[in-house]
């Protein structure tokens, strides 16, 4: 990769935008118009340690900024990402302010419906986390508990299903903000990422917080506009190369820790959705 460009003020602008309105899909992308333009537009969340974050010297990097970088350069063509958040990065992917989402996006029922998924590229624990000195194995104990999730995420759709009497759900616009109102003392227990424990740890101290328990094992994958077939098997490809080559795995083991799961080979159908909710 030659160069990466980051864009966060034209991006917020258009998002807010494509929110006010309805969304019209852009039209279908192409690997040949990628090419041709020289530039992969990736849309990635930016504040999310370890998937995309700016290190010590403000660099961007993380999990899928690697992988879109590891992309880009298998394309031939420089990247520029553009940060989005869980609740516009569908909107930026269709109405074409990004070629691809690399953004934490699990494949789950709700969302084939209206992208388009390559198959996954790492596999992502959804979990409850909460002050270690707190007795809480399961959704029957959250009576009176404030609960924070990111609004519209996996762990927003698990805890509003089960709808545990007495819960205090409350919704943020991002991770970020859901773990800041956990060390603030906003809510009591919030829905993430495994991955956030010891981000959590980093920050308040160790054995403070821990995984109460698991909601579901979800895999992440690229998202591509749901016309862009040839787009989607390209990335597929290129999944299936790099799981091969050990490059896949290596990053997992960099960012995440540990051996990457065995994963679907496929966006689509019921052997890309994630396992039942541990309860």
């Amino acid at each position: 990769m030659r160069f990466m460009k980051f864009r966060i003020a034209a991006a917020a602008a258009a998002l807010a935008c494509a929110i006010a309105a309805p969304i019209q899909t852009a039209s279908a992308q192409t690997v040949d118009a990628i090419k041709k333009g020289g530039v992969l537009k990736i849309g990635s969340q930016v504040a999310q340690v370890p998937w995309g974050f700016s290190d010590s010297s403000n660099k961007l990097t993380g999990f899928d900024i690697e992988l879109g970088e590891m992309l880009a350069k298998d394309l031939g063509v420089k990247l520029e990402v553009t940060p989005v958040t869980s609740s516009n990065r569908v909107a930026a992917l269709l109405t074409g302010q990004v070629d691809v989402l690399a953004a934490v996006m699990g494949i789950f029922a709700d969302r084939q419906k209206v992208v388009l998924f390559s198959r996954p590229y790492t596999t992502n624990d959804t979990i409850y986390i909460g002050k270690t000195s707190a007795n809480i194995k399961g959704w029957n104990e959250l009576n009176g508990v404030r609960v924070g999730v990111p609004r519209g995420t996996p762990q927003d759709i698990a805890i509003t299903k089960a709808a545990p009497a007495g819960a205090i759900i409350q919704r943020f616009d991002d991770d970020a903000g859901t773990v800041q109102a956990l060390i603030a003392g906003q809510v009591d227990m919030i829905g993430g990422a495994a991955t956030q424990v010891p981000n959590i740890a980093q920050v308040v101290g160790p054995g403070k917080y821990e995984e109460k328990f698991i909601v579901a094992r979800a895999y992440n994958a690229f998202a591509v506009r749901p016309q862009s077939r040839e787009w989607a098997t390209y990335l597929s490809e290129f999944v299936a190369r790099k799981l091969a080559s050990g490059e896949l795995p290596a990053l997992y083991k960099k960012w995440i820790g540990g051996e990457l799961g065995k994963m679907p080979d496929t966006g689509e159908g019921e052997g890309a959705l994630p396992v039942s909710m541990v309860q």
